[in-house]
């Protein structure tokens, strides 16, 4: 069986007040690791909605089609490892944002879908990622592509997965932490 992957990672500012952090990871940690096509829909449409609605906080991001099966495979390797390895660039806490401090916090949100290859899902999603180069990676871009995820059926999805960095607020990534060699993949998003 071949395979197809998508990879999205958005790097969203960390707003005071703002709860898409809490909203994001709990809607990942409460959500059965194991669970019908319909449910794992439900949770990607309503992190979609979320993403959607804070659109105005997108700092940067990445995101991946690719419909060769060793590429996908091992691009669909490198994202789950970012389960079970450290993501940050600090062994402590960087503090809740303040406001009245011009120190910004961040958070990542990553969505990764191993698909089977010549599916009318898998097919769908390498129009949707049909992109002219110079609009790569533009707010509306990353709009356009969370709008269309809504055409994944999970039944046609190998395997998936999702997560949030930091776990809680007073690990929000830092400016310096996003200049760190680690987190280079990620691109400025424009407006």
């Amino acid at each position: 069986m071949k395979h197809s992957i998508f990879a999205m990672e958005l790097c969203l500012r960390l707003e005071p007040g703002s709860v898409v952090l809490t909203t994001l990871r709990d809607l990942v940690a409460q959500h059965p690791e194991t669970t019908r096509p319909g449910a794992k829909w439900k949770m990607l449409h309503h992190a979609c909605d979320i993403l959607i609605e804070n659109a105005e906080s997108f700092d940067r991001g990445c995101w991946d089609f690719f419909d060769t099966d060793q590429r996908s495979l091992m691009d669909y390797d490198m994202w789950t490892k970012g389960l079970t390895t450290e993501e940050g660039a600090r062994e402590g806490p960087s503090g809740a944002a303040d406001p009245y401090r011009q120190e910004p916090r961040y958070m990542t949100f990553t969505i990764a879908l191993l698909m089977m290859y010549g599916t009318n899902t898998e097919r769908s999603l390498s129009t949707l990622c049909e992109i002219p180069d110079a609009s790569l990676w533009k707010r509306d871009t990353f709009l356009h592509i969370l709008k269309g995820l809504r055409v994944v059926n999970f039944a046609f999805v190998k395997s998936d997965v999702f997560y949030v960095i930091p776990g809680d607020e007073t690990w929000g990534l830092t400016q310096a932490d996003l200049q760190h060699e680690k987190f280079e993949y990620l691109r400025r998003i424009e407006p």
